[in-house]
């Protein structure tokens, strides 16, 4: 029996060479034979490239047979085809105007007529920084003339970027026929579908597309859609079991808009391009329109990416259109309410003290706003839909933790030619993509500050190390100006205790060792305006002056200026209420709340808050935790917030940088003499159910 190349396994094409003439010189024929330098070694050379393409393409094909593996995007489709799970298509942007129409009087008399009606398809164009983009509304819009001015107002009209299009196909039960959307970027969610008994009936049905086949008969007016190759869709009409069978000769007419995208958000100058009629049939001409902006274009999304369909199908079919799991809460979210950036579920046991029987979904919107009570309301009446009997579904807003790391990269100078700023330049830009990449997923999760340092450890080959330190924020917004108040944040996380580093020994007595107290704050908020801290308490305190004679020596309009005070912790579980007056530390109230270091339980309160500088009811609160690894509890939104990078050569000013203190809170002591309270800003949120069309 003759030998047999061995090595079945090389994927290299010298090896897979050396095999072949291993093989040949098992042979008797070649068993002295120079292979090197004779033309044998050519067809060698092609045999071996034959097969390393060959195993190549072997082994990719069989790569693009499985979810997990998969590139190729129509690979990876219909693999998720196999789950039952259908690609998000583009998503069109949305806008919304006022259109105020001056209609003219009939005939020779003083009557206006009695509704202008604004005709679908192609009606606005508007340009943004990207392009310029035609918006289209899908149906005819009718209003009423006001019968006294011949005025028509199209209030809050929503219309969408795109051009509205329709193609038709005819039944023929002679051919295998599918009907396939001929466009690709088209927005499946304004799909609309119509089928007419044949070509000259001018009687039509709406079909909708159907995601669930439990509620179907045959009669069901319902189609089912599928993408296919090219990024294009496909319509699937039912057999007459599941779904109502076409029938030979019948039109199906297809009405749809191919967008842009998200490329289109944020236009908001609309021009009117479209064709408003009154009830006798004329035009208005476009010196009569008037149209305002009310919204400006949002909301548009590019399809679902590979890596998307990827991570959901598998969620997608192990859900199997019920809420069980928390995970299942979390998928179905997605799916009702698509503008969510990220979403958590969580079961009521959880919490402290536990609540049973409700399951919480905090939603964090694309938009940044949080969600009004209307949408909280929809959002839980189709999950009730999906989820047992028992349970309840609480919408809530995440609780926002703002992450602020502070940053020293050190890097060899010697080993680059970027300047200090560039390399900066550089860190802040791979410090957005982290925080970018984590929005989705870091819901209950951690921020590890190894990974934070290693992603800016592999900012440059310049880069030696890093050393980071992590802030924690978050806003007390549960006050109204002038009225007393105590609110609690919950951290989640241990916060640095001063008083451990100033007992002895030490966590032994909490920093109450007299000359051991403690030397810096790790608890401090922003700076604000308290009711009843004015210029008089505060000379009162700092002087030791008595009420008299500040009264005889000021006005009345001294007496009552509020001063800017902030709080901070005492080492001691204890916040102060401090201000700063000639450059030294005046603490007006010694009880302004409490601080539990060991689970990062900060306490603010009984305090009266007349006003913030920014005019807003929030306060900022910082603290700095024990950890740099953070632990993010169920529904807490993370923001890596304001990052401070400082980039440092070592080579020429390594030894004039300030030592790095990770128990110093970003190096704000308050001695006698110095106090530096941070002040970071935070959002505003706005509500739009009051002013929007959204």
């Amino acid at each position: 029996m003759p030998a047999v190349p061995s090595q079945l396994t090389a994927l290299d094409f010298n090896e897979i060479r050396e095999s072949i003439k291993s093989y040949l010189r098992t042979r008797n024929e070649f068993s002295d034979y120079d292979f090197e330098g004779s033309s044998a070694a050519y067809l060698i050379d092609i045999l071996a490239y034959n097969t390393y393409y060959t195993a190549f393409n072997a082994n990719m094909a069989l790569n693009e047979t499985f979810l997990e593996s998969a590139t190729v995007r129509d690979n990876i489709v219909r693999i998720a085809k196999q789950l039952n799970y259908t690609p998000r298509s583009i998503k069109a942007a949305k806008a919304c105007v006022a259109i105020s129409v001056q209609t003219q009087a009939v005939g020779n008399s003083a009557d206006f007529p009695q509704t202008c009606t604004l005709r679908k398809g192609d009606v606005f164009i508007s340009r943004n920084v990207v392009d310029t983009f035609v918006f289209c509304v899908l149906n005819d819009v009718q209003v009423t003339v006001d019968p006294q001015t011949g005025l028509a107002k199209f209030d809050k009209l929503v219309f969408y970027q795109g051009n509205m299009l329709t193609f038709t196909y005819q039944v023929d039960d002679t051919k295998k026929q599918d009907y396939v959307i001929p466009s690709d970027n088209v927005d499946t969610e304004l799909l609309r579908v119509f089928v007419r008994p044949n070509v000259q009936s001018a009687q039509t049905d709406e079909y909708s597309t159907s995601k669930n086949v439990v509620n179907l008969d045959s009669n069901s007016r319902v189609y089912f859609l599928e993408e296919v190759d090219d990024l294009r869709y496909k319509t699937i009409f039912g057999d007459g079991v599941l779904g109502r069978k076409l029938v030979d000769g019948e039109v199906i007419e297809m009405r749809y808009v191919r967008t842009a995208g998200a490329d289109a958000n944020g236009c908001s100058d609309f021009a009117f391009t479209g064709v408003i009629v009154d009830s006798e049939g004329r035009a208005i001409s476009p010196q009569n329109i008037v149209v305002t902006t009310i919204d400006a274009a949002q909301d548009g999304e590019s399809r679902e990416s590979p890596l998307s369909i990827k991570f959901n199908a598998p969620r997608a079919f192990a859900t199997q259109n019920r809420a069980v799991t928390e995970a299942d809460y979390e998928y179905i979210t997605s799916t009702i309410y698509p503008q969510a950036a990220s979403i958590t579920a969580y079961g009521g046991e959880k919490l402290n003290p536990p609540v049973y029987g409700k399951v919480f979904i905090a939603i964090r919107s694309k938009a940044g706003n949080k969600l009004n009570a209307t949408t909280k309301q929809n959002i839980k009446n189709d999950l009730l839909k999906y989820s047992m009997a028992s349970i309840e579904p609480v919408i809530t807003d995440p609780i926002e933790y703002y992450i602020i790391p502070k940053t020293w990269a050190y890097y060899d100078g010697n080993k680059t030619t970027k300047s200090d700023s560039e390399m900066r330049t550089d860190l802040l830009r791979n410090i957005d993509k982290f925080n970018a990449a984590g929005k989705p997923n870091r819901f209950g999760g951690r921020v590890e500050g190894s990974k934070y340092n290693n992603m800016i450890d592999n900012t440059d080959d310049a880069i030696s190390g890093s050393v980071t330190q992590l802030t924690l924020g978050q806003n007390l917004d549960q006050f109204t100006f002038g009225t007393v108040f105590t609110q609690c944040l919950d951290f989640n996380n241990p916060i640095h205790n001063p008083g451990d580093l100033a007992g002895t020994p030490p966590n032994g007595d909490n920093g109450t060792g007299g000359s051991c107290a403690p030397t810096y704050s790790t608890v401090k908020s922003g700076t604000f305006y308290a009711t009843g801290y004015t210029d008089q308490l505060v000379d009162v305190v700092g002087q030791g002056l008595s009420t008299q004679q500040i009264a005889e020596s000021t006005t009345t309009e001294d007496v009552e200026t509020l001063v800017p005070v902030n709080i901070r912790d005492d080492g001691r579980g204890n916040l102060l209420l401090v201000t700063t007056r000639n450059e030294k530390e005046i603490i007006l109230n010694n009880s302004v709340g409490t601080v539990d270091y060991a689970t990062g339980k900060v306490c603010v309160g009984p305090v009266a808050i007349a006003g913030t500088p920014d005019g807003t009811e929030r306060l900022p609160i910082a603290v700095n935790p024990y950890s740099v690894s953070i632990q993010i509890p169920p529904g807490v939104d993370p923001t890596i917030f304001n990052p401070n990078v400082f980039p440092i050569d070592y080579n020429t000013n390594g030894s004039t940088v300030s030592p790095f203190d990770p128990n110093n809170f970003d190096g704000w002591n308050y001695g006698p003499t110095d106090i530096n309270i941070i002040d970071y800003p935070t959002d505003t949120f706005t509500y739009p159910e009051f002013d929007s069309c959204f």
